[in-house]
């Protein structure tokens, strides 16, 4: 197995006068590839003949009891990196548990593949298109199963893992792959990031198979975990976007292919008629291509942070004794929560105020609330409790 490097090369001419160097300076040392510690790579042949470059760290630290987790990201050439630091950085808090340890793998390409093609027939469902893509598609199914088949016993050979803590993310068509993961094969992964996912691209519908699909999941089944994210300018242009002399262009394919949209309704349906925790986030000042660092970074919460408990709902007197800050750390948390645990919760909250306090306590609580928020920077979610 090869040791993942990176080399650095400086194109900087040399002048006679910086070629001589002076008597007392050491002379500059040779250029090393730079090591990137406890990660390696390999190449591993799908059952078609295939071939794809695998990205792996294994932690320094002993597995936990149940073996270790397993973070995999699609388009490993270009992210694996990103993942494996935003992974190591999460496990260095002092808020998750001292023996949270992840495997972080990357699932990339071989030198001298063309990645552009490669992916778009890799991360496509069977049946999918696009007139504006020409690039061959629908090659989802067979990929999965490589993942499946072949990828997950080699890493398993390599480390102890745990099959109850696999997660998977994706972007873009990568986002669409992680849905249509869900849709053929929903317990290959406990938890699941959909970023910027492709729905558009996929002329059955994924989003409606979706949810009827998992409306029908048996009782009893694992659980499942779906984050879906966007950028806020996948759909609205950008400050920026109005000096590109395409923009009108830019701002039909925007509308054409409503992304924040789409994966706001999607995570909504799946909330709503499924027992998938699904939450959708909006991304704010990013478009398609910068949001992928955040999107990384929101995912690797979904699946490692300690899952937040629900606090109890106060007496009315009780949130009336609160101070102002503590009445807003409570609502930050709160607004943490998944949706199916959120509004149940508001909505009890909002009963109990209504029913315990007087109308001038309750216009108090209400601009304390909105003065907050704008103070803070913060904003609650578009879906809360619904109006008494």
């Amino acid at each position: 197995m090869k040791a993942v490097s990176v080399v650095l090369a400086l194109g900087l001419a040399l002048t006679p006068a910086m070629a001589a160097a002076a008597p007392d300076q050491p002379a500059a040392a040779a250029a090393t590839p730079l090591q990137v510690k406890g990660a390696q790579q390999f190449d591993l042949a799908a059952a078609d003949g295939r071939s794809y470059r695998i990205f792996v760290s294994v932690p320094d630290k002993p597995a936990p009891r149940g073996g270790y987790g397993v973070f995999y990201v699609l388009d490993g050439n270009a992210m694996f990196l990103t993942a494996l630091e935003t992974v190591r950085a999460m496990e260095r808090r002092p808020d998750v548990p001292r023996d949270l340890a992840t495997v972080v793998v990357g699932i990339g390409y071989p030198d001298g593949v063309d990645i552009g093609s490669a992916r778009t027939l890799d991360l496509t469902p069977p049946g999918s298109g696009n007139p504006r893509i020409s690039a061959a598609s629908g090659g989802a199914d067979a990929f999965l199963d490589f993942i499946e088949g072949r990828l997950k016993p080699r890493i398993a050979a390599l480390a102890p893992v745990d099959p109850a803590r696999q997660a998977l993310f994706g972007h873009s068509f990568g986002g669409l792959f992680v849905l249509h993961s869900m849709l053929r094969k929903p317990d290959a992964f406990a938890v699941r990031a959909a970023a910027s996912p492709s729905i558009w691209f996929d002329r059955a519908d994924i989003a409606r198979q979706l949810a009827d699909t998992l409306a029908t999941r048996p009782s009893g089944s694992p659980p499942l975990k779906l984050l879906l994210t966007a950028g806020e300018y996948e759909q609205a242009l950008s400050p920026l976007a109005h000096s590109r002399p395409n923009v009108a262009k830019l701002a039909l394919l925007q509308k054409e292919r409503a992304q924040v949209d789409s994966s706001r309704a999607l995570a909504a349906a799946l909330v709503e008629r499924t027992p998938v925790d699904a939450r959708f986030d909006e991304i704010a000042g990013e478009d398609h291509g910068t949001v992928i660092p955040a999107a990384i970074s929101r995912a690797v919460s979904f699946m490692l942070m300690p899952q937040m408990e629900v606090p109890p709902v106060p007496t009315a007197v009780a949130y009336w004794q609160m101070t102002p800050e503590q009445r807003y750390d409570l609502r930050m948390w709160v607004r943490q929560l998944p949706d199916r645990q959120r509004i149940p919760w508001l909505t009890r909250l909002r009963d109990t105020l209504h029913d315990g306090l007087s109308k001038e306590q309750g216009q108090v609580l209400h601009e304390e609330r909105n003065r907050m928020d704008a103070e803070q920077g913060s904003r609650p979610h578009d879906v809360n409790a619904p109006a008494r």
